[in-house]
Order: structure tokens, then sequence, then C-alpha cells
């Protein structure tokens, strides 16, 4: 089951996804999708998918894409929440990381 959710968001990161959603989605309730994420991947989901995104992000960055557009794309719900959320994970702020380009 964790894996299928992992692959899950893998594939849709971009889309709203939250806790509610996925426990409907592979009839599991919320609390045993919570636990049982999070023995076996380490982290919660929230935050498994808030670093997948992350990490898209960063590579769009370096791909030379837009930073605004790259908050978009990687399913930050806006610019200040993406720009505050990568400039604390990664200690810089994401345009200077498509600068670097």
């Amino acid at each position: 089951m964790v894996s299928r959710v992992i692959t899950y968001i893998n594939d849709h990161y971009s889309e709203n996804i939250s806790l509610d959603m996925l426990s409907k989605k592979f009839f599991i309730s919320k609390y045993h999708l919570s636990h049982e994420f999070s023995d076996k991947v380490g982290v919660s989901v929230y935050k498994y998918l808030t670093l997948k995104r992350l990490l898209m992000a960063k590579e769009m960055l370096i791909s030379g894409y837009s930073s605004s557009r790259v908050a978009v794309e990687c399913g930050f719900h806006n610019y200040t929440t993406f720009y505050r959320i990568f400039k604390s994970h990664y200690g810089t702020n994401p345009a200077t990381l498509s600068a670097k380009k």
C-alpha cells in the first residue's frame, strides 16, 4: 500500500494532494495511512510530498524555468509559500538557483 501511495504522489505531485484524498483513494483510514507511511518511509506523507515538490522545483530551476512557473507547476499554492519553503530547505532563494545556469 505504501509503495502505491508513493507512486501516486510521484506521478501527481503537482496536484492538490491531501491525507484525506489519499485515504479515500486507497480505501484506508487516515490514521492507518499516516502511521504506515511514516513507519515505512521515515517521514510523514506531507513531508514526503513537500520534498518531492522541492526536488522537482530544483530540477526545473536548474533547467532554466522561471521561479513563478516552477511554483505553479510543482503544486505550491502560491509563490510566497514556495519561496519560503524553498529557501528554508535549500538555504537560497529560487531565483538565485535559476540564475546560476
